[in-house]
């Protein structure tokens, strides 16, 4: 029985993997716009009734997308043991800045469909790696009072706010110098930058 389940699961992986990959095929070739669900199930050798074994839409297919290739690139750059650290955080504000480096200053036309879908994935992806090295760190617990949730969505929004920013306009600053700067404002804060406007 377990054997079956586990064909089952590989099988049904393998299916996923190649639906996703005629996706991006189609994608690149034709624009989001453009790419039907006909077209990913002919290119992946699939009627559409498995396409829809799988996802719902085009949409849920591109989020998908989306996610898996963001956390492939994490685990890339991330160590799999990796914790609440400068080391860390660095890591993936460089990882962060360079997805978006190639989206938006390689892809200068990326559909305006999908730019929302993008930043909306890969901002919670974001803030679930950052909940994943909080919740392996052996001090948060007792070093914070603020929820571990909380925190990570904070932190997740101090970081992808500039990082979209920088990735949209024209800018001097080098990707290194960006993440010095968002890693120095995310350690040292404000009460480091300005003191007398934070309370005792």
């Amino acid at each position: 029985m377990a054997t079956s389940k586990r064909h089952v699961d590989r099988r049904t992986r393998k299916t996923r993997q190649a639906l996703l990959k005629a996706f991006r095929e189609v994608m690149r070739e034709k624009g989001f716009a453009a790419t039907s669900v006909q077209e990913v199930a002919e290119r992946a050798n699939l009627n559409r009734g498995t396409f829809y074994l799988h996802f719902t839409d085009k949409y849920m297919m591109v989020d998908a997308f989306l996610r898996e290739h963001f956390q492939h690139l994490l685990s890339e750059a991330l160590p799999a043991t990796a914790q609440w650290n400068r080391k860390s955080l660095r890591l993936l504000i460089e990882t962060l800045l360079q997805y978006f480096e190639n989206k938006y200053h390689h892809e200068p036309h990326l559909s305006q469909a999908v730019a929302p879908l993008v930043e909306r994935a890969i901002h919670e992806e974001l803030s679930s790696a950052l909940l994943i090295l909080l919740q392996r760190s052996t001090i948060a617990e007792t070093r914070w009072q603020v929820p571990m949730t909380v925190v990570a969505r904070i932190v997740s929004w101090a970081i992808f706010g500039p990082v979209l920013q920088w990735s949209q306009e024209e800018s001097s600053i080098s990707r290194e110098r960006m993440a010095d700067h968002i890693l120095f404002i995310i350690l040292e804060g404000v009460a480091h930058l300005a003191p007398e406007v934070i309370p005792e």
